[in-house]
């Protein structure tokens, strides 16, 4: 994969929009006062204002309310578009996946705020039930699918399982990416093997109605990082002190809100917990893996 078409390749200056901002009930004196006073907001895999406000529509309304400011959603065209966003000052908080934090930090100082856990989050590389493949270390040779270059569970996820047995992931296996047709592939021999998350292939093989033994892992990973609620570097240290402290003491409020819509099934059993730039050097390590670190 050449770096120059990689995922930065299309690192696009984008404008975002804004919706008309909500009033929060709480009462500004009881905030900072060097934030911002109205905060914009971002999530990284939502594209359209539409779509912002059908699936984080309440969460944006308990936010201001937690934090006695003005909230107003900023549509980004993609997680690319996040960074040079963050860079000019016309996001202050971004929703980010794991992959997508690593290269916030790298390219816009984003900085680590509150992280959203995924419990049950991991990779997962599975093989047909008449395969002779039993080990990732017989992958060597083989041709894998995974989700799209630069997802956190179907590519940078499991291409560390496979550097962590030893494999070379520019020479000793074939990676296609395959979105959503990973097990389709697998099941018509264009692959031998097929990478995502637990819970994607959980998904596919219900939809496929295809028992778990039709389709057996042969390897999960470690938990992965969690997603994560990242700042922008510009904003006063005592105002990002003061915004994690609030919606750590008011997550149950801020969840609630994640969890009106069924679009974010996934944080069903989330919580919130302050978030460490460390626990993200895993998918640092991936990236490096397949020949990135230039991005880092």
């Amino acid at each position: 994969m050449k770096r120059r078409q990689f995922l930065w390749s299309s690192l696009l200056f984008i404008a975002g929009c804004t919706t008309a901002t909500r009033q929060p009930q709480r009462n500004r004196s009881q905030t900072a006062a060097n934030c911002p006073d109205t905060l914009r907001l971002a999530i990284t895999d939502i594209k359209g204002l539409e779509q912002l406000q059908a699936e984080f529509g309440a969460f944006k309304s308990a936010l201001a309310d937690v934090l006695g400011r003005n909230v107003e959603f900023f549509s980004v065209e993609n997680h690319v578009a996040a960074s040079p966003a963050l860079l000019s000052g016309r996001v202050d908080l971004v929703l980010a996946g794991p992959s997508e934090y690593v290269l916030l930090h790298a390219r816009a100082q984003a900085i680590p705020l509150i992280a959203l856990t995924r419990p049950n989050y991991y990779s997962v590389i599975s093989v047909r039930a008449d395969s002779a493949i039993t080990s990732l270390k017989q992958l060597k040779g083989k041709t894998i699918a995974m989700r799209t270059a630069g997802s956190t569970a179907g590519h940078l996820g499991s291409t560390k399982l496979l550097v962590d047995v030893g494999l070379n992931p520019q020479s000793d296996f074939k990676t296609v990416m395959t979105g959503d047709r990973g097990l389709e592939a697998l099941q018509k021999g264009e692959v031998d093997a097929w990478a995502d998350s637990n819970l994607r292939r959980t998904q596919f093989l219900r939809e496929a109605g295809l028992s778990e033994s039709a389709v057996p892992i042969v390897a999960r990973g470690p938990d992965l990082p969690s997603d994560v609620f990242a700042a922008n570097s510009q904003l006063d240290p005592a105002c990002l002190e003061e915004m994690r402290s609030l919606m750590l003491a008011a997550q149950d409020q801020l969840l609630q809100g994640i969890l009106a819509s069924a679009a974010n099934a996934k944080y069903a059993n989330s919580e919130m917990v302050a978030a460490k730039n460390s626990d993200y050097d895993p998918i640092r390590e991936a990236y490096r893996a397949i020949g990135q670190d230039d991005y880092l």
